[in-house]
């Protein structure tokens, strides 16, 4: 089984957890209720605590089952894609990306999900034998109404839940950033030192086959245990507060200017085009240029946001490329 394939199970499985987790940990409070609609009522108790976490668990999990193909193949097109972010430029930009999801963007978007979910479950069951378009107007109108019908449950759940959602994810963020922020930023500044550098050892390697007349073959795990053992370290070396770790991050950069004019001397084809755009050395370089900037250790507290503003870009990078792929990349007009 592919990497890919395992992240995508894997992540279908703990997204409901997460949800029930969430609803067993949360106290929904619900004082925005009128005063006959208590929330100690037992019905409004079960709406709450019972229907609403299982209506969102089936819903990640159909969604799960419906699109996880997709999901998986989109992941294999960033990473072997040779015109778009390589492998390493996607562990870069996904650790933050993951991070943003869980501790925010989840339980907002789970009770859009429930809704969508359950309308398209009764769409797919009432379209299964015949298609949408071999039906008349008459039963095409019936699909859609008992296809909105099926959602009502969950929206009537949601209205109960979602300002309590919008709240506690936002809190959580807070506290989340509050804690984590320093530690995030170190990791993808260990990570964007490591990432240029394994891009030159592999642009080295390549040169010299290429001089010996020897055909290339990149090996892509040696390439990340390297810059794995670098993060590491430089890692350590962060959350121990040694200032020399500031100069390893100027030769980062040294590394990164170095990868940026190899790939644009050395990935050109004989008609003089570039073969692999190097949209993930900029987008490294423009962090770093930002840190250059804003993200030294004596950073004014007042610049703090910084910190989190990188980190948080770097993420919707992710997202953005993610999302393109997903909906509108040709490979995956068959999904």
């Amino acid at each position: 089984m592919k990497i890919s394939r395992i992240f995508v199970l894997i992540f279908g499985i703990s997204i409901p957890i997460y949800i029930l987790i969430t609803f067993l940990s949360f106290d929904f409070n619900l004082e925005w209720l009128p005063s006959d609609w208590s929330y100690n009522s037992q019905t409004v108790w079960i709406l709450v605590n019972i229907a609403a976490p299982i209506f969102y668990c089936i819903s990640w999990l159909y969604f799960n089952f419906l699109l996880g193909d997709r999901f998986a193949r989109s992941l294999e097109i960033m990473a072997g894609s040779s015109s778009s972010i390589s492998l390493h430029y996607i562990v870069f930009y996904g650790v933050n990306a993951l991070v943003l999801l869980v501790a925010f963007l989840i339980p907002i978007f789970t009770p859009i999900i429930g809704v969508l979910a359950f309308s398209s479950m009764v769409f797919n069951l009432l379209t299964m034998k015949t298609s949408w378009d071999d039906m008349d107007g008459k039963k095409q109108k019936s699909v859609k109404t008992m296809s909105i019908l099926a959602a009502i449950p969950v929206i009537f759940v949601s209205i109960f839940v979602v300002p309590e959602l919008i709240l506690l994810s936002i809190d959580f963020s807070k506290e989340f950033w509050a804690i984590f922020v320093d530690p995030l930023f170190w990791l993808v500044k260990a990570y964007g030192v490591s990432i240029p550098i394994g891009n030159f050892i592999n642009l080295y390697r390549k040169g010299v086959a290429e001089v010996e007349g020897k055909r290339y073959e990149r090996n892509n795990l040696n390439i990340f245990f390297i810059e794995l053992t670098i993060t590491g370290f430089l890692f350590f070396l962060e959350s121990q507060g040694v200032e020399f770790v500031t100069f390893l991050y100027y030769g980062g950069m040294l590394f990164w200017i170095i990868s940026l004019f190899a790939n644009l001397k050395v990935g050109k084809s004989r008609e003089g085009k570039l073969t692999e755009n190097p949209i993930g050395l900029v987008l490294n370089g423009i962090f770093w240029v930002a840190w250059f900037i804003f993200g030294k250790q004596d950073l004014d507290p007042s610049l703090h946001w910084v910190k989190l503003a990188l980190t948080i870009v770097s993420a919707v990078i992710f997202f953005s490329y993610f999302v393109i792929i997903f909906i509108a990349h040709p490979d995956l007009e068959d999904s």
